[in-house]
């Protein structure tokens, strides 16, 4: 059925199969941050919503460098599939998601080990930084799940099985949605509890993604035995993902900068 798509069906047939599904995960993501906003704004302490803000660049991070072998790895990984070497594309597919895993586990360590500073950095102050620090803590420690989520979401499109990834992401955010209410209100962990929410949905997402790789894909692989990647191979996946996460590593730069400026006293700006 993948070949088909790419091979036999009409082009305009094969886009909107491809396309339709794309876009529809990123509406439920758009509907996934309104109701998140919302639940965290009913809470009516100003200080819990700045707090989240605040975290956020953190969270837009974890989406670029996810990015970096999600859709670096998918963009070599289609060409090799269309060069009909199908035994490449599925050892990158296996490098790509150790390497986002592995590269998760960094990020976690990096963040726990300079949260003080990072903090400080995004703005947080001493009406805020307790409710930052609720929900950069889970965010960091959900770091590796989070990461990993772009991996399989953008590699399984380049198998044909938009829909699948799809279907991943629409786990995720109902997932999202309905502990956002538990957590933040029913346990009362405020910050934190929106945070947890948003790991449990990728850490649901990310299983429904393994099940489809072991059970759906034909092509793609998890298989620590073919974890083997070229100096070349890495280089082209690098030079299609860091331009790609390049967009959401700047917003997050730019949001750190704006809010630190704001945090600074009148006179230091004069």
């Amino acid at each position: 059925m993948q070949n088909e798509i790419f091979e036999v069906m009409p082009v305009r047939k094969a886009y909107m199969k491809m396309a339709l599904p794309v876009v529809l995960s990123m509406v439920v993501t758009l509907i996934y941050n309104m109701v998140d906003t919302f639940f965290i704004a009913k809470t009516g302490n100003t200080n819990l919503v700045a707090g989240v803000s605040l975290g956020a660049p953190i969270f837009t991070l974890m989406i670029a460098l996810g990015d970096i072998l999600g859709l670096g790895g998918s963009s070599v990984i289609s060409r090799l599939f269309g060069e009909q070497r199908v035994d490449d594309g599925k050892r990158l597919s296996v490098f790509c998601f150790y390497g986002s895993l592995l590269g998760g586990l960094i990020v976690t360590a990096i963040l726990l080990v300079f949260r003080t500073p990072i903090l400080n950095l995004l703005g947080a102050d001493s009406e805020t930084f307790r409710y930052t620090s609720q929900y950069y803590t889970f965010i960091a420690l959900g770091a590796p799940f989070l990461i990993l989520n772009f991996t399989p979401t953008n590699l399984l499109r380049s198998e044909g099985l938009a829909t699948q990834s799809m279907i991943g992401s629409m786990i995720g955010t109902a997932v999202n949605i309905v502990l956002d209410p538990v957590f933040i209100f029913g346990l009362n962990m405020g910050a934190g509890g929106a945070a947890a929410a948003t790991v449990i949905g990728y850490i649901c997402a990310d299983l429904y993604f393994i099940w489809v790789l072991l059970t759906k894909s034909r092509k793609l692989s998890m298989n620590p035995k073919l974890l083997r990647i070229s100096a070349s191979e890495l280089g082209a996946v690098f030079a299609i993902g860091f331009p790609a996460s390049i967009t959401n590593i700047m917003q997050s730069i730019g949001i750190c900068c704006h809010t630190a400026q704001i945090a600074l006293p009148p006179w230091a700006l004069s």
